[in-house]
């Protein structure tokens, strides 16, 4: 086999190939600009070598026209340079679309008027001369219409003539012309690739760069060669140097649209595309096996080798469908197992966000998945905040803050219905005064992907449009359902792994505030010799409202005891009454009277709480030399004083209760204590005690208990009220923070002996 036939042979296969790429590419994706374009540039690129496979065939052998290469009909290969124009709008197309900058459409196809005038130039002014001599005018004739054609002919002569000057030298000028075209093309292919961040997006355009550039690179390389030392290479030459970069551009490309997903083509094409290429290689091969097997046999078997090739053929066909299989999956191996793949994509999202309960790198899984996997330009994530009760749009690269969505928000209503995902202008009906419809506008969204549990809609993702100018396929539609249920459960584990760990934080903080509380609180009640106190407080939280403490007044005898019950409960109530105790130690060490320390204290809480916020508080101050309790009752339970004959006196002396108006005024009282006297104080909580009927406790019940048993210690007194309570209201804990304090005056008469 000659070389000219090999190479005729390589041209056809070289260029049926990419006709064939060409045709099957636009046909499965006609909507898509990138593949029409690209169908384009592969179809003209086809035709150059078919067209020169005919022209080898046409003026070779014994039947071949010498004039051939001067027929107007040759000339249709100049067409095969409508690659060059479509190889500028490939690149204008990818990897980043340049074409929507582009104010008027039309002016584009002005890039293939240098090539239409060269294919008119080759297909219609072969015979210039002849043409020249049509237009000539008899120089001897005269007359009105010699006079009147005579600038026509003028014109069209110096056409034909500015046309021959191109014809002389139209090699080189088109040649030149194509080669800026190339340039332009990679210039905009190379800048585009730098602004790329998808890694998928990368992998794609390098891979194509490097088919066009290995394109280029034989093509400028056979034209310099033309053009240049046109003398010293063989034609033939030239025509492999084409083909070979045909061919490796071509299977690089085609190595792209499998492996990296160049191109929107369905799944399904380029698993036929690995078999049909698989099926190809081995028929191929079998038929070499069959043409040269007897040739091969006759060394060894003599006559005999036409019956061993049927026999080995025979041999080899029944072996063909396992082969073919083994050589489909083996090729599929190595071209499919691409991260990009669907069921990749699923398994590997799966994997990551089964354990994913950060929400904030659970969403930045989301969007790099579908930035890679679906190749989404911009996502945006509209999720519902439990914190304020409402969606919001999440900030994003273009959208620096946090926007609420009203939840009257027509387009939120409308995007509730959905159960799939959705094409954005199919929702055109609920755009009405919708503020969160001109957010999505404004985006350029394309797609809305709802997050629905059970019940709810956790929120959407708004997703524009895919990279490259790709478009939304139904197997991507089948993607993101898939994903979408995979992200409403990994959004719900988020969500509980977040509360559960703000109800352990708050947990923590409570648990501190209440061992900051009983810090707070006195470890035990003094050791006077003129009295025996019992001190206890139980609060119906962690955190309770109520507090007592007992102050030793510095250069002094006496002893401050205050008690007091903050408004409301929990924290709040804690604060509040941790802020009173360090005012009250405060006004004692200022050695204000108790009128004075009230009114203080009263005006600080007033001015610095809201006028809801207010502790009733009793403060008493006993002299332990005489025995003398001086008060002041700030709205407080009256404290029960019960004599030791069993007398009893209310402590109601003071004013009314602290914090609820800044400016008031208290008094305060005095009452001699003697021995075998009762003091005792308590919270509301005590009082308020309630049984299974809703009744109180009460008071009067309380003070008839302490009078009745008087006679006993304070520890002893305090343990059979609480019994005696809590067989009244049995709830565990109580209902309210209750608080006791029990003092009794000693029977020996050792008062004048206290420190």
């Amino acid at each position: 086999m000659s070389s000219e036939t090999l190479i005729t042979l390589a041209n056809f296969a070289a260029g049926g190939f990419l006709i064939f790429l060409a045709i099957t590419i636009t046909r499965d994706n006609f909507v898509n600009r990138i593949n029409r374009a690209t169908g384009a540039m592969l179809f003209f690129a086809g035709l150059g070598p078919v067209f020169l496979a005919l022209g080898s065939i046409i003026t070779t052998g014994p039947d071949a026209d010498p004039d051939f290469n001067r027929r107007a009909l040759y000339q249709v290969h100049t067409l095969w340079e409508m690659f060059f124009p479509t190889l500028l709008i490939f690149a204008w197309l990818f990897p980043v679309d340049r074409m929507r900058e582009f104010r008027s459409t039309r002016l584009r196809t002005l890039i293939f008027v240098p090539q239409a005038m060269h294919l008119i130039i080759m297909l219609f002014f072969g015979d210039i001369n002849k043409l020249m001599e049509m237009v000539k005018l008899d120089p001897t004739r005269e007359g009105f219409t010699t006079i009147v054609l005579s600038p026509f002919s003028y014109l069209f002569t110096s056409v034909l003539q500015m046309v021959n000057v191109i014809r002389s030298y139209e090699q080189v000028i088109f040649d030149s012309i194509n080669l800026l075209y190339v340039v332009a093309a990679i210039y905009f292919m190379e800048t585009g690739h730098r602004f790329l961040k998808e890694p998928r997006l990368v992998s794609q355009t390098r891979i194509v760069l490097w088919s066009l550039r290995l394109g280029l690179g034989f093509f400028l390389a056979a034209t310099l060669s033309h053009l240049f030392f046109d003398r010293y290479v063989p034609a033939q030459f030239n025509s492999a140097i084409l083909v070979i970069g045909l061919v490796l551009a071509a299977g690089v490309l085609a190595f792209a649209i499998i492996r990296y997903q160049f191109l929107d083509v369905q799944l399904i094409f380029r698993q036929s595309f690995i078999y049909t290429l698989a099926s190809a290689l081995l028929v191929g091969g079998y038929i070499v096996i069959g043409v040269k097997s007897q040739t091969m046999l006759v060394p060894l078997f003599g006559d005999r080798a036409q019956v061993i090739s049927y026999v080995f053929l025979a041999l080899i066909l029944l072996l063909f469908q396992p082969i073919a299989s083994w050589v489909d999956n083996v090729i599929r191996s190595m071209f499919m197992r691409t991260r990009s793949d669907y069921r990749n994509v699923i398994e590997r999202f799966s994997r990551q966000v089964i354990s994913m309960f950060d929400p904030r790198q659970l969403r930045q899984t989301i969007d790099e998945t579908l930035k890679t996997a679906l190749l989404v330009e911009n996502v945006y994530f509209i999720l519902y905040d439990d914190s304020i009760g409402e969606y919001a749009i999440l900030p994003s690269e273009d959208n620096a803050n946090r926007v609420v969505i009203q939840r009257e928000d027509l387009m939120l209503r409308g995007i509730n219905l959905l159960d799939a995902p959705t094409h954005f202008g199919s929702l055109s009906q609920y755009e009405t005064d919708s503020q969160l419809a001109d957010f999505l506008k404004e985006r350029k969204v394309k797609l809305i992907l709802p997050m629905k549990d059970a019940k709810h809609l956790l929120g959407f993702l708004a997703l524009t449009n895919k990279a490259a100018g790709y478009r939304y396929s139904s197997e991507d539609f089948n993607l993101l359902g898939v994903l979408s249920n995979q992200m409403v459960s990994a959004l719900t584990n988020a969500r509980l792994y977040v509360e559960s760990l703000e109800r352990m934080r708050l947990q923590e903080e409570v648990t501190m505030a209440r061992q900051i509380q009983l810090d707070l609180l006195p470890a035990s009640p003094p050791q006077l010799e003129c009295s025996i106190i019992h001190a206890q407080s139980i609060p119906s939280r962690t955190v309770g409202g109520d507090f007592y403490d007992f102050i030793p007044i510095k250069g002094d005898t006496r002893w401050g005891m205050v008690i007091a019950d903050a408004s409301g409960k929990g924290m709040p109530a804690a604060l509040m009454i941790a802020q009173i105790q360090a005012m009250i130690r405060s006004e004692i060490n200022n050695g204000n009277p108790i009128p004075m320390m009230l009114k203080n204290v009263n005006k600080q809480v007033a001015l610095s709480t809201s006028s809801e916020k207010y502790v009733t508080l009793f403060y008493g101050e006993l002299d332990t030399t005489c025995g003398t309790f001086t008060y002041a009752n700030a709205g407080h339970n009256y404290p029960i004083l019960v004599r030791k004959d069993g007398g009893m006196e209310l402590l109601q002396t003071g004013g009314p209760i602290v914090g609820a108006f800044p400016f008031l005024e208290f008094t305060s009282a005095s009452v001699p204590l003697k021995e075998g006297d009762l003091l005792f104080f308590f919270t509301d909580g005590l009082s308020e005690a309630m049984d299974a009927d809703g009744v109180e406790y009460g008071e009067e019940r309380i003070r008839n208990f302490v009078r009745d048993n008087r006679h006993h210690e304070p520890s002893k007194l305090v343990e059979m009220l609480m019994s005696d309570v809590r067989a009244f209201d049995p709830s565990s804990p109580p209902q309210d923070d209750t608080t006791i304090i029990a003092l009794k005056m000693r029977a020996n008469g050792a008062i004048a002996n206290v420190q």
